[in-house]
């Protein structure tokens, strides 16, 4: 019996050295986390594919999952994920999103995460509360209003940058000789047309919506958008009808092209590719529409936790992981990926970026100011209700819920394709996509 019992001594405490060295006994159970972005520069996949790794060195039970994806891409993403209730963790939010995701309540609240980074840091208008509540979190601000120009291209023409649609106009077509376009838009299928709709529709004084949310598409602005959109297709190459966002970097690229009114990932790309062509681009402010002042399309950057009804799975590592890369030194490193296109949303930061930045432009401090400059902005959940006078645009505050169906059905890009491609008039084809958005707040009250 003494032999047995000290058999089974030996076994107990064999188990109990063998026991806290089993891998199941301490081992934390790796959480997932699903990372959808859309910026797909090299840059800005290095960014992230470094800050992930640093992420994950700190939180080993964590592991980041990132799938890059273009803007177009991304909104057929989240429209069959969220479908499927599969939606990433942590993901990019379009502004004209946000308002409908909220309420439907695909969208995890992060007022404490703005709190802790600092809520009265956060420039003026990028953060948005809907129902008292923040559902996302800027991380980078595009200005898609820049006016680059070819500087020695009109300065041999005699010509000075314009500061109206008049200038503009004339400039093109002076510009538009020897084998150079004199301007570039968007015309494709598109939410890019539909943004540059958007912005050349404000500086001609109309908006999408009124403050009391009705449909006002159909406004003397727009008419006076599509009409100037169409006498300036002339002068732009024939392959607008496809173009999108890379289209009005990459055609600029080729040098045959005078004015561009974009985002400043031209100028970055331009400092990138062909140094000889960044160096004879110079920006200025967007010119002034008809309503008297240039509104510019400032694009407020976000990422967002979808919440457990859209399907994702672990929202306290998401929150850990979202708010180590918008804070902190990353949040200077990102800007600094594709500078000066990548504005900081964080006040304080910004300085630091345009010194860091104008290096990278042979010291041209002009052209990262310039981008900064978001005055007299807006954006698609922003724009119901405002006014414009006085050289200024002043918001009603009245967030929209019914415009993120509008861009993602493509209902400007196509009444631009209408007009600019199809020879439609433009009165006609404003009430044809007035219609149009009218019937899709009708389904939408309907639900």
């Amino acid at each position: 019996m003494a032999c047995i019992s000290l058999r089974a001594v030996s076994l107990a405490a064999l188990a109990g050295i063998l026991i806290p060295l089993a891998p199941s006994a301490f081992a934390q159970p790796t959480q997932v986390v699903r990372f959808l972005q859309n910026e797909t520069d090299p840059p800005s996949i290095a960014f992230y594919n470094k800050a992930i790794a640093e992420f994950e060195k700190q939180n080993p039970d964590i592991k980041i999952e990132m799938e890059s994806v273009s803007t177009d891409a991304r909104l057929q993403k989240v429209t069959a994920a969220l479908r499927a209730h599969t939606m990433p963790d942590v993901f990019k939010l379009l502004s004209e999103e946000r308002v409908e995701f909220a309420r439907k309540g695909y969208l995890v609240p992060l007022d404490g995460m703005i709190s802790e980074i600092g809520e009265k840091d956060f420039v003026a208008g990028t953060l948005s509360r809907i129902d008292g509540h923040y559902y996302d979190v800027p991380y980078a601000l595009n200005n898609f209003s820049v006016l680059w120009y070819r500087s020695d291209l009109l300065k041999a023409a005699g010509l000075q940058p314009p500061k109206n649609w008049d200038d503009l106009r004339a400039a093109a077509k002076a510009l538009n000789k020897d084998g150079v376009n004199g301007f570039i838009f968007p015309a494709g299928q598109n939410r890019m047309t539909s943004l540059y709709l958007a912005m050349m529709m404000w500086s001609a004084g109309g908006t999408f919506f009124d403050k009391n949310l009705n449909v006002t598409f159909d406004n003397p602005g727009t008419i006076k958008a599509l009409t100037f959109m169409k006498d300036m297709a002339q002068y732009s190459p024939k392959g607008l009808a496809s173009y999108s966002y890379s289209d009005m970097i990459n055609v600029y690229l080729t040098g045959k092209v005078g004015l561009d009114i974009y985002a400043a990932r031209l100028i970055a790309n331009a400092q990138q590719s062909v140094p000889k062509l960044a160096e004879q681009t110079s920006a200025t402010l967007m010119p002034a529409g008809p309503a008297g002042v240039g509104v510019q399309f400032l694009s407020t950057n976000s990422y967002a936790i979808a919440s457990p009804k859209a399907g994702a799975k672990h929202t306290e590592a998401a929150m850990k992981f979202l708010k180590f890369i918008v804070s902190g030194d990353r949040a200077r490193d990102f800007a600094l990926t594709a500078f000066p296109h990548m504005i900081p949303p964080i006040k304080s930061e910004q300085e630091a970026v345009l010194a860091a930045g104008k290096k990278t432009l042979n010291d041209r401090d002009d052209l990262g100011r310039t981008t900064f400059d978001v005055s007299n902005a807006l954006d698609f959940d922003q724009e119901a209700g405002a006014t414009f006078s006085d050289g200024k645009v002043v918001k009603s505050g009245v967030p929209n819920p019914y415009i993120g169906p509008i861009i993602a059905r493509g209902i400007p890009a196509q009444v631009v394709q209408h007009v600019v491609l199809g020879g439609e008039d433009p009165a006609k084809a404003a009430a044809w996509g007035a219609a149009q958005m009218n019937a899709i707040v009708r389904d939408l009250k309907d639900r």
